[in-house]
């Protein structure tokens, strides 16, 4: 909700990706793959910020009632990359999604 000067993004350790903080903006990711199992790609911190100041709120989405929007894959091992998998264009670039080594 806000932008600190410095620090205060959000990492996703298991797949050494961080989103820096950006004023306005949401951040949305499934934690469950469509078997239902936890998805690991998922767990997340959030980096300490340095300068400034970082408001933030969390908005939790329950799987209940979610078994017609987003049903259990024909296979055990489906998994989805992106919220894209639910039909929108696969992103190319995101301003403030980077990769880290």
């Amino acid at each position: 909700m806000t932008e600190p000067e410095i620090g205060g993004g959000t990492v996703f350790t298991e797949v050494k990706t961080s989103v820096a903080c950006t004023k306005n903006a949401a951040l949305f990711w499934y934690n469950l793959l469509r078997s239902g199992e936890v998805d690991m790609r998922s767990r997340h911190a959030a980096c300490p910020v340095l300068t400034g100041v970082k408001w933030v709120t969390n908005k939790w989405i329950h799987e209940r009632g979610q078994e017609w929007r987003r049903p259990c894959g024909l296979n055990q091992f489906d998994q989805e990359a992106y919220v894209g998998d639910l039909g929108a264009p696969e992103p190319r670039y995101h301003y403030n999604i980077r990769s880290t080594p």
